[in-house]
C-alpha cells in the first residue's frame, strides 16, 4: 500500500463491527505495523454487538485499540444501552462521537457525523430533519464554508449510486435525509455501514459548464466485520486536509467522475415541504414591510440570481407580471427578513446579497415584480441610475471603481448587482470578461455609449449585461448554456478581487448575525449618497 508523504494524514475506516473487537484489533494492528502509523480508526454502523460481557471489556478499557478509535451510535434498541447521552470517552483509545456533530481533528481533517438510522420518530438509535438541521447550523454560519474532509453515517444515503459507472451488486435502502446531508456538507469522502462494500465512482457536487468547479465526493459503503461473504470491510486511505490545499488541487476532477446523484430526489422533498408549508400557513395581513434573504424552499434562484435547483426556472414571459410562487425579492412578501435591506426608494430598493463577494457588494431590486430591466419602465430605470450612480460615488471615496452587471437568465425578478473592485484593475476588466465569456462558449458584444440593454432584447428574453468603470458596456443573448455564475467567476479571479473561494455564493454565505453587522456597516457607507433618505427632495 503506497501513500504520499507529507501533508498526508493516514485513516483506517471499517463497517459495523457488531461485537467482533478481537478480529477488528488484530486486523487494525496488522495494517498498522505494515502501513502505518494510521492517525485514527473510524467505525460507522452497529459497534456493539450482542455479548454484553465483550462490549463492557471495551467500555471498562480491558479490550485496548492499537490507535485512536472513533465510533458512532447506536442502530438498535438493544445496543442503546451501551451509550450516554453525550459523546465520551470509553477508553483512552475509544471515542463515542455523540449523536451527531463535527470533529476537528490535530492534523487539521473536518470530520462531520450522524448516528442512527433514519425514523419517523427520533429517539436514541434513529435520527430525524432536526438532527440534520442542528448539525448545519455552525456549517451556515461559516464564513467561506467548502465542504468537509470526511462524513460518517450509519446508513447509506438514498439513490447515491445514481449516475454512476459501477453499481452495487444489491439494493440497500438509503436515507433520503443523509442524502440531503451529504448535499449540503459535500464531504470529500463519505463513509457508511450498515450494507456491502460499494466504492463508487467519485460524483462531482457540481453541474458542468453551469458553475464552477467543486470537488468530487467518494462515497465508500463497507461491510461488516469478518462477514460471510467475504467483502472489504476496512478502508486505509490517505488524505490531504481540504483547508490546506490550493483551489485548484482541491477541485481535480478524477477521470471516472459521475454526475452528483441527489439532484432529483432532493428537488421532490422540497416541493413536499413547500407544498406542506402552504398548507400550514395562516393568511397574513399585507401591512408587512419585508425583505428576504433567507434559503426558502421556493426561491430558485440565489442572491446574485443563481438558480438554486430542479427545472422550476423558467424566466416570466411578457404576459407574466407576476410569479405563480412566492417572490422573495418583492417587497409586498410578508414571510422575509428585513435585515439585508440598504435603503428603499420609490420604485426600488437596494440589499446586501447573500455570499457577498466583498463587504461592499450591493444589488438594487424592485419592490414591485418586475422581471428585467428590459421588462422595466423609465420611472424604474431612472430610479436604478440614481442607486448606481450612488454606490458609484461611494466606491469612489474608497478608492474603488464599480462594475455593475444584470443576468436576465433563470430569474424572476429584477436584480442589478453592483461590486466595488480596485482601481487598478480597470484596465484589464473587458479582456477578463471576454476571455471568459470565449471559454464559456459566448460572444459578449460591445455597446455604444448612446445603446442600452431594453434597445437589444424584447421584454421576457434572457440576457447578460455589464457595465464597466471606464464606460464599457458589454452584452449577450447567447444564454444556452451560460454559466450562471459568470459575472462571479470573472470578479473573484486573482487578477481582480482575488476571492476565487467566493465563485459560488453558498460557499461564502454568513450567519444572520454577521449579515446585519455588514449591512449595517454598508448603510452607513452608503448615508452621504442616500438620495432615498427623507430629507433629500431628489
Amino acid at each position: 500500500m503506497q501513500y504520499m508523504s507529507s501533508g498526508h494524514v493516514k485513516v483506517l475506516s471499517c463497517g459495523d463491527v457488531q461485537g467482533k473487537f478481537v478480529q477488528l484489533v488484530k486486523r487494525v494492528k496488522a495494517i498498522n505495523e505494515k502501513s502505518g502509523p494510521f492517525e485514527m480508526l473510524l467505525c460507522v454502523g452497529e459497534f456493539f454487538g450482542p455479548n454484553e460481557e465483550e462490549n463492557e471489556r471495551v467500555t471498562s478499557g480491558h479490550i485496548e485499540f492499537p490507535i485512536p478509535t472513533y465510533i458512532l451510535g447506536p442502530c438498535c434498541p438493544s445496543t442503546s444501552g451501551m451509550y450516554p447521552e453525550e459523546s465520551e470517552e470509553f477508553s483512552s483509545n475509544v471515542t463515542y462521537l455523540g449523536r451527531r456533530g463535527l470533529l476537528n481533528t490535530a492534523s487539521g481533517l473536518t470530520i462531520a457525523y450522524l448516528s442512527g438510522v433514519d425514523g419517523s420518530r427520533p429517539n436514541q438509535f434513529t435520527f430525524g430533519w432536526d438532527d440534520v438541521q442542528e448539525l448545519l447550523v455552525p456549517i451556515r454560519a461559516t464564513s467561506g464554508f467548502l465542504g468537509v474532509d470526511i462524513l460518517l453515517t450509519s446508513m447509506w444515503p438514498a439513490e447515491v449510486a445514481k449516475h454512476a459507472h459501477n453499481q452495487p451488486s444489491r439494493e440497500v435502502e438509503g436515507a433520503p435525509l443523509i442524502s440531503r446531508l451529504a448535499s449540503a456538507l459535500k464531504p470529500r469522502y463519505h463513509f457508511a455501514g450498515m450494507g456491502m462494500h460499494y466504492e463508487r465512482d467519485p460524483y462531482r457536487n457540481h453541474r458542468v459548464l453551469l458553475e464552477p468547479a467543486q470537488h468530487v465526493t467518494r462515497f465508500i459503503g463497507l461491510s461488516s466485520v469478518g462477514n460471510e461473504e467475504k467483502e472489504k470491510w476496512i478502508y486505509a486511505f490517505s488524505i490531504q486536509p481540504m483547508k490546506k490545499l490550493t483551489r485548484s488541487e482541491l477541485t481535480v476532477q478524477p477521470p471516472n467522475s459521475s454526475e452528483f446523484p441527489y439532484m432529483d430526489l432532493i428537488t421532490d422533498m422540497l416541493k413536499r415541504e413547500a407544498a406542506e408549508a402552504r398548507a400550514k400557513e395562516p393568511k397574513k395581513s399585507n401591512g408587512e414591510f419585508f425583505f428576504d434573504m433567507s434559503e426558502p424552499t421556493e426561491d430558485t434562484v440565489d442572491r446574485g440570481g443563481r438558480k438554486r435547483r430542479g427545472d422550476r426556472d423558467q424566466f416570466f414571459p411578457p404576459t407574466e407580471k407576476r410569479p405563480q410562487q412566492p417572490c422573495w425579492f418583492c417587497l409586498s412578501n410578508n414571510d422575509a427578513e428585513k435585515h439585508l435591506v440598504v435603503a428603499v426608494g420609490d420604485h426600488c430598493y437596494s440589499a446586501m446579497p447573500k455570499g457577498p463577494l466583498v463587504d461592499d457588494h450591493a444589488m438594487i431590486l424592485t419592490i414591485g415584480h418586475i422581471q428585467s430591466m428590459a421588462a422595466a419602465g423609465e420611472e424604474v430605470r431612472a430610479e436604478v441610475d440614481k442607486f448606481k450612480n450612488a454606490f458609484t460615488l461611494m466606491a469612489h471615496k474608497a478608492g474603488k471603481a464599480v462594475v455593475v452587471f444584470e443576468r436576465n437568465y433563470r430569474t424572476q425578478h429584477l436584480q442589478v448587482q453592483c461590486v466595488p473592485v480596485p482601481k487598478g484593475c480597470i484596465k484589464g476588466l473587458k479582456s477578463a470578461f471576454q476571455s471568459q465569456a470565449q471559454i464559456a462558449g459566448t460572444e459578449l458584444a460591445l455597446l455604444s455609449q448612446e445603446e442600452n440593454v431594453w434597445d437589444q432584447v424584447n421584454e421576457g428574453c434572457p440576457y447578460f449585461y455589464v457595465e464597466l468603470p471606464d464606460g464599457t458596456k458589454l452584452f449577450t443573448r447567447q444564454m444556452k448554456g451560460f454559466p450562471l455564475q459568470f459575472a462571479r467567476e470573472v470578479l473573484a479571479s486573482d487578477e481582480i478581487l482575488g476571492c476565487e473561494d467566493k465563485v459560488d455564493w453558498r460557499a461564502c454565505e454568513l450567519g444572520k448575525e454577521e449579515e446585519t453587522k455588514l449591512t449595517k456597516q454598508l448603510q452607513e457607507r452608503f448615508k452621504p449618497f442616500d438620495f432615498t433618505d427623507a430629507g433629500d427632495s431628489d
